[in-house]
């Protein structure tokens, strides 16, 4: 029913006049209402269901403090990674007493009101398109999950649209006003995410944007007006590092070093965003055709430059400041919205050009139900899905651990060793876990993180080498895997007995979605030939 009263509304826009511009409002306004009803639905439904994963643990830990201890936090460790806002709002619903609820409220929230803001952004750059934005950010399986997630993303995207669309309404109408609407907006993103600074600095790019077709010259003032208001916003964190500021090094020698070549980074941000490889292709033409068949080649060039232009700029400065993070879409989130715009002018300007397409389909209308129909096509599957399961592997050792057990974490810098101390009930006190690096040689370094449950003493370990050393006095050890791990056990190491698989295959981590299954194994040298149970891996 809403694809179909959409195409009405498209033969409307094509033939506006004053008796129709009512129906176009009205069937517009209950669209988007519906969108907003639907995407509201979509991004409820289960929301606080999921156990949280590992970057969610850090959210915790990172909001329990209050204004007062955030301020103090941060002038003893002013390089921290994330700006503070974001925790100073979550503060607001501790004592978390359902984690999985109040860590992600926020999220939802703005999740839910980036429908009717991309459809407003939209607006600025063609009202035909606004909708088909709002519908196709409604159902995008890749927002939901960011909408049911403890972090800043879904926050941040809203910010950077509501900046750019006082961006664009100054724009087109030239009236001071908006510019510090817009400065706003923007400078909040410095204190939400440093992801966002490449976004404050390629948004710039836009000022080339001829609104309404026209060439109305911007003038120099406004540039210099905007980027001061954005300047004064921000400047008061940066103040702040600056006469905070102590040489530190800006990631943890000991965290996970993942580098991919720039041509990956760049196709999981276009698969992540457009979920199924036939997707990709087409919307990779579209934004090919888009400065082609674009009527202002300069707009589509403008468009096409800060759509691509982020993920070579964090590359290249990643390489240069010899960050080894490893990068993901969800610091491109401010771009997304770019991205979705620019897909339906594209097409616009196509069903423009080959106008006698129009009377057989309408090229608009198709992406718009290819690109729904390819979201909802995997939708279940990310409902009934983890995204890591560290509850579940918590719940069923608080079941199995005997003491003397030891546990060891394959995964780098013990990776799972936060969510599964959180679980257990064990808090760091301070914002993170601290835990014991013992160097034996430049190639053997041990990690070790003790814990108490239930008045027994457990340890858990992460090294290079496992497992001799830790089960030649006779203990127990529960040993935790990915999937690349436990196929390689499962082959070559019979003396692992398998005992759990717990869900983590709709994780939203450097490429949408991934497997984060966590498998666990018990080594027993007490019953070598115990049997495990089947796990299945593909």
């Amino acid at each position: 029913m809403v694809f179909i009263s959409l195409w009405g509304l498209n033969s409307l826009y094509c033939e506006e006049t004053r008796d129709n511009r009512m129906e176009i409002k009205r069937t517009t306004l209950t669209i988007l209402l519906l969108c907003l009803l639907i995407g509201f639905a979509l991004r409820f439904y289960s929301f606080d269901q999921k156990s949280l994963w590992v970057d969610e643990v850090y959210t915790f830990n990172d909001s329990r403090d209050d204004l007062n201890g955030q301020i103090k936090y941060y002038t003893e460790k002013p390089t921290f990674l994330h700006p503070p806002l974001f925790f100073i709002l979550t503060h607001l619903f501790y004592p978390f007493e359902k984690p999985e609820r109040e860590l992600r409220i926020i999220p939802l929230i703005f999740g839910v009101l980036c429908i009717p803001m991309i459809y407003l952004l939209a607006r600025q750059f063609a009202p035909s398109i606004a909708l088909s934005c709002a519908l196709s950010l409604t159902f995008m399986t890749y927002h939901i999950s960011l909408s049911q997630e403890g972090r800043s993303y879904t926050l941040n995207m809203f910010l950077g649209m509501a900046g750019l669309y006082f961006f664009m309404r100054h724009l087109k109408t030239l009236r001071f006003v908006f510019l510090p609407l817009a400065a706003f907006f923007l400078g909040i993103l410095f204190y939400i995410s440093y992801s966002s600074i490449s976004f404050l600095f390629l948004f710039q790019i836009l000022w080339l944007y001829e609104a309404n077709g026209n060439d109305k010259k911007i003038r120099l003032s406004s540039f210099f007006i905007l980027n001061g208001f954005i300047f004064l916003v921000c400047l008061p964190w940066i103040q702040f590092i600056a006469f905070n500021y102590k040489p530190q090094p800006l990631t943890d020698q000991f965290q996970e070093k993942l580098t991919h070549p720039y041509w990956k980074v760049l196709y999981w941000m276009l698969h992540d965003w457009t979920v199924h490889l036939p997707l990709t292709i087409v919307s990779s033409i579209l934004l090919i055709l888009l400065p082609i068949y674009a009527k202002y080649k300069r707009n589509a060039i403008a468009l096409f430059v800060v759509i691509f232009l982020p993920v070579t700029g964090i590359y290249l400065s990643c390489k240069l400041l010899k960050i080894t993070h490893f990068i993901s879409s969800r610091y491109f989130i401010n771009f997304l919205p770019i991205f979705i715009i620019s897909l339906y002018l594209s097409l616009n300007r196509v069903e423009i050009k080959f106008e006698r397409l129009k009377r057989y389909f309408r090229p608009s209308l198709f992406f718009l139900i290819f690109f729904v129909a390819s979201n909802l096509a995997i939708l279940p599957l990310y409902y009934q899905s983890e995204k890591q399961d560290l509850r579940g592997l918590v719940n069923y050792l608080r079941g199995e651990l005997k003491a003397g057990d030891k546990i060891f974490d394959s995964t780098t810098a013990m990776g799972l060793m936060p969510g599964m101390l959180h679980y257990f009930g064990t808090y760091p006190k301070g914002r993170q876990y601290l835990y014991t690096v013992t160097i034996l040689s430049d190639n053997e370094t041990i990690m070790t993180k003790s814990f108490t449950y239930q008045d027994n003493q457990f340890t858990i370990y992460h090294s290079r080498t496992c497992c001799n050393q830790y089960i030649k006095d006779g203990s127990r050890l529960w040993f935790m895997a990915d999937k690349t791990t436990a196929m390689k056990l499962l082959k070559d190491f019979p003396s692992f007995i398998p005992k759990g698989v717990f869900d983590g295959s709709f994780l939203n981590y450097y490429k949408f979605p991934f497997d984060a299954s966590i498998y666990l194994f018990l080594l027993d040298p007490k019953s070598p030939n115990e049997k495990g149970i089947e796990i299945p891996i593909e």
